[in-house]
């Protein structure tokens, strides 16, 4: 029996239960609000090489992301690299994509779409409710916005939504989602991150992890130190700092944070020259990384209604940078077992994985 699901958010989560589900013979459509997929893993071009906006890397203890890899016959792709930590007593094994984490990303896009699954981007969505059939057997109707401002539907038996807790209940007003269940939700916080991408002639250090007090940012992340320089022409350096979205760095134009991120990286590295710079990249992050968690289990909230997001997931680790893939990849495992035991006891009604205007609204060309 074939059920339809429609998955909000193309990172690794959302494709990660896109891909799953859709092997499991179900009609897949994911929407993402960007013009690429990645989320929190999305990539740009330095040099010759796809590298991440954000610093990311492996390690031996993921293990449901590395059966994922395996699954997606990438395990030979993953080069580990032993790295330095500052103030660590150890040295830590490291993996890296031999063509960064976009090789995971187009991996897994690849397998949603040679199954048949869509994935619709630059597609905001801005509301969910819940619809019923004629035998009460409840569906939902997401509506979508287009980039030129067209809306349309997508309406599905599942729904699965991997962006922020508060984003949720947000665009989830008219579902029947307790209000003890949304204040959950909505209180779970989170600490935005301004990371700053650097390429550079020469780095001052061979550690590859540091972490800051006094600085405006909190870490350096010496990427080339654990994963080499490949094609990058220069070193890649992450500055990583965090904000309130309230603090006047965060509304500052990226000229002026990059302006006080170097000068301060500088004055730890009195040796690196303005002229050492070949290139940099500024990355916000709102929702960067969850600081607290809903009292109970709200993976769930309402019946076929399912939330994937690291800030529903309980994980403690020391081993940074926002290293917190292994939780939503298991908890994206948890939902689609879950998915495929319900849709085995469900009615025989099929809801058809269709978009459709919205009302009031202009058919799509």
């Amino acid at each position: 029996m074939g059920k339809t699901v429609c998955i909000i958010g193309a990172g690794l989560s959302g494709l990660t239960c896109a891909m799953r589900l859709a092997d499991k013979g179900f009609k897949v459509t994911v929407v993402e609000e960007m013009a690429s997929a990645g989320g929190l893993l999305a990539t740009t071009r330095i040099g010759k090489e796809s590298l991440e906006l954000l610093p990311h890397h492996l390690r031996k203890t993921d293990k449901n992301l590395l059966a994922l890899v395996k699954q997606l016959g990438l395990e030979d792709s993953v080069e580990w690299s032993d790295s330095r930590w500052h103030g660590k007593a150890a040295h830590k094994k490291l993996g890296y994509f031999r063509g960064g984490f976009a090789r995971l990303i187009n991996s897994l896009m690849q397998e949603v779409t040679d199954k048949g699954g869509l994935i619709r981007l630059s597609t905001t969505v801005a509301d969910i409710t819940q619809d019923r059939h004629p035998d009460g057997t409840p569906f939902y109707r997401i509506e979508c916005v287009l980039s030129n401002a067209t809306r349309y539907e997508e309406i599905c038996d599942y729904c699965i939504f991997t962006g922020s807790c508060r984003t949720f209940v947000n665009i989830s007003h008219s579902l029947p989602i307790s209000m003890d269940d949304r204040d959950c939700l909505m209180n779970v916080t989170y600490r935005s991150q301004i990371s700053i991408m650097l390429n550079l002639k020469r780095i001052g250090t061979e550690v590859y992890y540091q972490e800051f007090t006094d600085q405006p940012f909190a870490k350096i992340i010496n990427h080339s130190n654990a994963f080499g320089q490949r094609g990058y022409g220069g070193h890649i350096v992450y500055l990583v700092g965090y904000s309130n979205v309230t603090d006047p760095l965060w509304i500052a134009n990226d000229s002026k944070i990059m302006a006080q991120y170097f000068t301060a990286y500088r004055k730890i590295y009195p040796g690196i020259r303005k002229t050492d710079l070949k290139g940099w990249r500024l990355t916000k992050t709102r929702y960067a990384q969850s600081l607290s968690y809903p009292a109970k289990d709200l993976h769930n909230p309402c019946h076929n209604m399912y939330v994937c997001a690291s800030g529903i997931a309980r994980f403690n680790t020391d081993e940074e940078p926002l290293n917190r893939m292994e939780r939503v990849v298991a908890l994206a495992g948890t939902i689609c077992d879950e998915i495929v035991r319900a849709s085995v006891s469900a009615p025989d009604a099929v809801t058809p994985l269709i978009a459709i205007p919205s009302r009031n609204e202009e058919e799509l060309v």
